[in-house]
């Protein structure tokens, strides 16, 4: 092999390591010429293309870092992901799928959550922005979603929104015909996102790297860097790492070529086959890389890191298989995210109910690990941020809070974004434990902090945050006046203006309310959660015609209070038989949600089914997903009463 002539300095870090790459490190990916053109060929012509692959495979560097380039003269989005940090300030927004937010939120950073928080997958691609971008241009939409496969892990706080976000992403493909969609999915999701959209074509499945393929990963990144590998030295350690096979796995070549690199002796200009042996050592790099991802998951998860080692020492030590289901990690007093998270992080693979290791080759190092090589990669208060948002997202709130507290509680007294976000996340924590006194008083702090740094945008939504969060405890008046001064501090701003229409009508000043939401509409008569929401203030306040003129122009994106809702406006127009098929679809999708079922109530009792009311209402006074507003529960009470278990004749 030839040589180049490189210059005589070292001025970068050629290799990612065991993560993916980034968009902006696309000049140091290599390995993948024949997938990247077979994939964007594939996404041009068919309304939907699977990537798949096992984990670690590459299938997000290959989005990232190259296959957006390859699409550079179409219309394309950036790459999408339905899972992410939550937007700051949860108790800010209303109610929304999560999956469907961080979606959005990957598509179109630049726009503040709270103004996609209402938005469906097909409203957005529909909205007048993406409209009038596309109006006269040829060609289809490309549009990437990866790790898809997230959408169907089980955790308690999305496991309700799963159906609803796969049912948007249906429709996106049956009603847009001119989006293309690629979906990348590891080989577990194929089988659940099949069951979602019906039959898929051939997925392209990207494997491990050719033996040539690990070769051009290995040298291509140096290349003017100041050093090059000496002549068959990259072909000995990928066939080293190859293992006996004829492919190499992607991470585990970032993970050792990596530590080589930040190991060599600043002098050293060619790498030699003695190099790769003693800085650090093939062996010894797979030991430190099993150590960081120990010690980065147990301090994610707040377990001990030594009891997390030893148990996979353990599991590992008769071979690569390691029976460690769900409950085997209970049994060890290891939530099952542990598993998760060691799998994200590549040290494990999941496969039939049970997981192994994700390499043949960590077996050995593994069960050789000294306490000395687990250490976490990064332990700042950043980095603690950033897993107690992890934990937010999949509903963790034990570990979402302790991160979060570490994170406020080490991070320096100067640091006042950092601060202002850790204050944010603990009072999200706080809300979805229903603990509203203790979320205003972190939301308040926030406010306090970003006033401080002079961000508007930011202070608005604390103080959005704060009027809910005063709402939920039964503070009228604080809450309709400070979702008035949040609203002052963004006047243009319609999607808090809708809250604002919002949080009046759960005040009991409903017609206040309607008023808001009308000034919003008669700015921007396309405002769908508007539309949503004074639908369903005007069915609530029994002025059914009206309320269909709005719940029907968004009809099918409706969620089950607003169905239940619409329902109740059938009714009072007359019309019985489709307002029952409304009310059983949102009983049927909002089984836990207080608004639908305390409608389908009053829909019973328009029917004269005393006791059929009453039972929906107080099944709504127990819901929680999402709880009766104050000024609802005293008309549930009122309903529950009038059953056959009243004391009145």
């Amino acid at each position: 092999m030839t040589v180049s002539v490189m210059a005589h300095y070292v001025d970068r870090q050629p290799y990612v390591g065991a993560r993916p790459f980034l968009a902006e490190e696309a000049g140091q990916f290599f390995g993948r010429s024949e997938a990247v053109s077979a994939l964007a060929e594939r996404w041009q012509r068919h309304r939907v293309s699977v990537l798949t692959g096992p984990p670690g495979s590459g299938k997000t560097s290959l989005l990232h870092a190259k296959l957006l380039d390859a699409a550079h003269d179409a219309d394309v989005l950036p790459v999408g992901r339905p899972f992410g940090p939550p937007p700051p300030a949860l108790a800010a927004l209303p109610g929304h799928n999560p999956y469907t937010l961080a979606l959005l939120s990957s598509w179109s950073p630049s726009t503040p959550p709270n103004r996609l928080a209402g938005l469906t997958l097909y409203e957005f691609l529909r909205s007048d922005g993406w409209t009038n971008r596309r109006r006269g241009r040829p060609g289809p939409l490309l549009v990437a979603i990866d790790q898809v496969e997230r959408v169907f892990e089980r955790h308690p706080r999305l496991d309700p929104h799963r159906v609803g976000f796969l049912a948007q992403l249906r429709e996106v493909v049956t009603e847009l015909p001119d989006v293309h969609l690629l979906l990348s999915v590891r080989e577990e999701g194929l089988a659940g996102l099949e069951a979602a959209l019906g039959r898929l074509e051939s997925p392209y499945r990207l494997g491990p790297l050719t033996m040539d393929e690990a070769v051009q990963a290995v040298e291509r990144p140096v290349e003017g860097s100041g050093r090059w590998y000496a002549e068959g030295v990259a072909e000995q350690l990928v066939t080293t790492l190859a293992a006996r096979r004829q492919s190499v796995d992607p991470v585990l070549l970032q993970a050792v070529c990596s530590r080589l690199w930040a190991a060599l002796p600043a002098e050293a200009t060619v790498i030699t086959a003695q190099d790769v042996h003693a800085h650090p050592g093939i062996d010894r790099s797979l030991r430190e890389f099993c150590g960081q991802v120990i010690a980065d998951v147990a301090i994610d998860h707040h377990v001990s890191t030594l009891r997390l080692a030893s148990w996979l020492q353990r599991a590992a030590a008769t071979g690569t298989d390691i029976a460690a289901g769900d409950d085997d990690a209970a049994r060890e007093g290891f939530p099952r995210s542990v598993l998760q998270s060691l799998q994200d992080r590549y040290l494990l693979a999941a496969g039939h109910g049970s997981y192994r290791l994700h390499h043949e080759l960590l077996a050995g190092p593994l069960t050789r690990l000294d306490v000395t090589e687990l250490r976490a990669g990064d332990t700042t208060p950043a980095r603690l941020l950033s897993a107690a948002e992890s934990a937010l997202f999949r509903g963790d709130l034990d570990a979402a809070d302790q991160n979060a507290g570490t994170a406020l509680a080490t991070a320096g007294e100067d640091d006042l974004p950092l601060l202002a976000q850790a204050e944010s996340r603990l009072g999200d924590v706080a809300h979805l434990r229903g603990d509203y006194g203790q979320a205003v008083a972190h939301y308040r702090a926030v406010a306090s902090l970003f006033e401080a740094l002079q961000v508007n945008t930011a202070v608005a939504n604390s103080l959005a945050a704060i009027g809910h969060a005063l709402l939920a405890q039964g503070l009228d008046v604080e809450a309709v006046e400070t979702m008035r001064s949040a609203v002052d501090r963004l006047p243009t701003d319609l999607a808090l203006q809708t809250e604002f229409g919002r949080t009046l009508w759960q005040a009991g000043q409903g017609r206040a309310g309607v008023t808001v939401l009308t000034d919003v509409l008669n700015s921007d008569s396309r405002t769908p959660e508007a539309l949503r929401t004074r639908g369903e203030m005007l069915a609530d306040l029994g002025q059914s015609e009206k309320a269909l003129l709005d719940l029907n122009q968004v009809r099918r994106h409706l969620r089950p209070e607003g169905r239940a809702a619409r329902a109740l406006a059938l009714v009072g127009t007359g019309n019985s038989r489709d307002a029952e098929e409304d009310m059983e679809a949102a009983l049927q999708a909002g089984a836990q949600n207080g608004p639908a079922l305390l409608y389908a109530a009053r829909v019973r009792a328009l029917g004269s089914n005393r006791s059929g009311a009453a039972d929906l209402a107080r099944m709504s006074l127990a819901a929680t997903a999402p709880a009766l507003a104050p000024h609802q529960r005293a008309e549930a009470l009122q309903l529950s009463e009038i059953g056959p278990t009243s004391s009145s004749p």
